[in-house]
């Protein structure tokens, strides 16, 4: 017997009024009028600014600037009618972000303006309530998974098995590692979050070292169990997350810097299912393009943007899935280049992108 899925009720912290919005499309002299008359004003500016690598719920930027809803409502609006921001629904709320600038009639001046202000500096008040905002996203997450690591599997199951999709990613990896390190000695392999350990035996097959990284003690602790029990002698455990990954590379090369030559450069690193329990999913992103060695392989295997509320106590999740598009975006801007990709439907509603890209570097010979 099917089990009936849990629903959680909550209530919009966006007007009624705005998710109704239908601005008439305007195009020519008009629309860069509205462009104009959007981006004249400081306050926009700044969301604008604060937006770059990150979306909020209006409830959200109006603690960031201290105002009121109703004020931040407007100025979203009119931000939204010039195509410089857009939306995405979570469950029952919406939250706002920078919109690609696309190909349409003032995509290069709207290039030219983030461009504009992303070479400003962020003020500090802001940037202080920033860090505010991201750390309490980030210590619900954590708390969920310091509570939960005994029945986490369970949970993710309901959404989605591994099953669904290792195949994908052993097929997506062989393929991309052949080519790129055939003669090389050492082959490294980083998996971010790796849950239980279910895909680090797919990894110990196809690499020298494999290492753990997770920042929950307790998921880490039933990680360690699952290799012990089968038997995985090249697999390292590391507490923490990308960024403590970043800090001991570089206290590696302040102890021995005549030698250190990226001693923790990965050949491979893959996230399954870990980018949307994330406050900041980007920033992990930037931290994988420096992790990867030249030539190095990220795989991502994600759940497509979906309106299911119900995993955020079921499973922890803080983002309801991703576009491709959006993570295409922030690979890009990491300097990462698009690699092969698949995507799979299951029975359950849910869809999933197993995605791909490569830190471009020089040729194998002389890295």
């Amino acid at each position: 017997m099917a089990k009936e899925t849990p629903q959680k009720i909550s209530i919009s912290d966006t007007p009624s009024s705005e998710l109704s919005s239908n601005t008439p499309s305007i195009t020519g002299l008009a629309a860069l009028e509205r462009l104009l008359k959007a981006s004249a004003d400081q306050l926009r500016l700044e969301i604008l600014q604060v937006l770059q690598h990150d979306s909020f719920g209006v409830l959200e930027l109006c603690n960031l600037f201290s105002i009121k809803q109703s004020a931040m409502s407007h100025h979203l609006k009119v931000l939204s009618n010039a195509d410089l921001v857009t939306t995405r629904r979570e469950g029952n709320a919406i939250f706002y972000r920078r919109a690609l600038p696309g190909s349409g009639d003032n995509s290069r001046f709207i290039s030219q303006l983030f461009a504009s202000i992303d070479a400003e500096i962020l003020s500090t008040d802001l940037q202080q309530a920033i860090d505010r905002a991201q750390k309490t996203r980030s210590e619900l997450s954590l708390q969920f998974f310091s509570e939960n690591s005994e029945r986490f599997k369970a949970q993710q199951d309901l959404i989605v098995d591994i099953a669904d999709y290792r195949d994908t990613v052993d097929e997506i990896l062989d393929t991309l590692i052949a080519e790129p390190f055939p003669h090389r000695e050492t082959k490294q392999a980083i998996e971010i979050g790796p849950g239980d350990g279910s895909y680090l035996a797919n990894l110990s097959r196809r690499f020298n070292h494999v290492i753990a990284l997770d920042n929950a003690e307790p998921m880490l602790q039933q990680c360690r169990k699952t290799a012990e029990q089968q038997g995985l002698s090249k697999v390292g455990f590391i507490l923490g997350d990308t960024s403590t990954f970043i800090q001991l590379d570089s206290e590696i090369a302040k102890l021995s810097p005549s030698t250190h030559s990226g001693a923790r450069k990965a050949d491979c690193v893959v996230a399954n299912m870990v980018l949307h329990h994330n406050a900041k999913p980007q920033n992990i992103i930037d931290d994988v393009a420096q992790l990867l060695a030249p030539n190095g392989v990220f795989v991502i295997s994600e759940l497509c943007q979906h309106d299911q509320d119900w995993v955020r106590d079921a499973a922890g999740d803080v983002w309801l899935g991703f576009s491709e598009a959006l993570l295409d975006n922030w690979t890009s801007n990491s300097g990462l280049v698009k690699g092969p990709s698949s995507y799979t439907a299951l029975r359950n509603g849910f869809r999933i992108q197993i995605l791909s890209y490569i830190k471009k570097g020089l040729p194998v010979e002389a890295v």
